[in-house]
């Protein structure tokens, strides 16, 4: 019985100190700005987006990805309504040498986008990494003729090489501030598992897209994906695109789902 009423005490004490606590945190803070970011101490990435216009009439939500894997083979004459390209030849710094015909491809869809190869070895300070990363992309964009609004997405692969999370956190973030403020809308490419290796527990504020993996069925990838738009894809958002890989004939096809307006995510070429 006393250890029971020692229990009771305890819980009541934590209890009461909670609260405490909390009356402590509302004195020093507007009550506007008390919110579960306040006391969750998790790293977060986000950004305050540039505008970008209202997206007029509709759009088909399939598309496909295309990088520097694609280079040389035939492009699908299929019809989808967005193509997302890659940039990079796998890593930072480099160049996707079949960009120009891919975007020129990509252009005759409806929507476009790109995504960029993220990496940290660790040299230097991860904001130096990060400014650098941001420098070499805002000067790459132009020269490839993507104009300033189209959407960038960062792709996060565990293939590349990383560090600590703590660190991997800060070059994403500083990539993810230094292209919004230049005027590019930014997501996340991941797998959840890439993700929780690379960045751990961090939540994410800007759009997500999500990695499936391989299904010899396309039907079948097509019916996961829709699944998958409705459930927490990695960084506690739901995904706005999901992709899986389908076999189309001899080769292989990256194939992607949109699950919300496309506002942000693509743009009118």
């Amino acid at each position: 019985m006393k250890r029971l009423v020692g229990t009771l005490f305890t819980g009541v004490t934590v209890a009461v100190a909670t609260v405490v606590l909390l009356l402590m945190l509302k004195s020093w803070l507007a009550p506007d700005d008390i919110t579960f970011d306040t006391i969750d101490s998790r790293p977060v990435i986000s950004a305050k987006q540039p505008a970008t216009p209202t997206w007029q009439g509709t759009l088909d939500n399939s598309g496909y990805d295309i990088s520097y894997p694609q280079c040389g083979q035939q492009l699908s004459e299929a019809f989808v309504g967005f193509a997302i390209v890659g940039l990079n030849y796998g890593r930072p710094f480099t160049a996707n040498p079949c960009f120009a015909t891919q975007w020129q491809w990509a252009r005759t869809h409806d929507a476009v986008a790109v995504y960029i190869n993220m990496s940290d070895p660790g040299s230097g300070t991860a904001r130096q990494r990060g400014a650098r990363i941001v420098q070499d992309v805002i000067q790459r964009l132009p020269d490839n003729n993507v104009p300033v609004g189209t959407p960038v997405w960062l792709d996060i692969e565990r293939e590349n090489s990383w560090t600590d999370s703590q660190r991997s956190v800060e070059v994403i973030q500083t990539v993810v501030t230094g292209l919004t403020k230049a005027g590019y809308p930014v997501g996340i490419y991941a797998a959840p598992t890439h993700w929780l290796e690379i960045a751990f527990n961090a939540r994410i504020k800007i759009p997500v897209w999500l990695a499936l993996g391989y299904y010899s069925s396309t039907a079948k990838g097509v019916a996961d994906a829709k699944l998958a738009c409705k459930e927490s894809a990695f960084g506690e958002r739901n995904p706005a695109i999901v992709q899986f890989v389908s076999s189309d004939g001899t080769s292989r096809r990256d194939r992607n789902i949109m699950c919300t307006d496309p506002e942000g995510l693509v743009t009118r070429p």
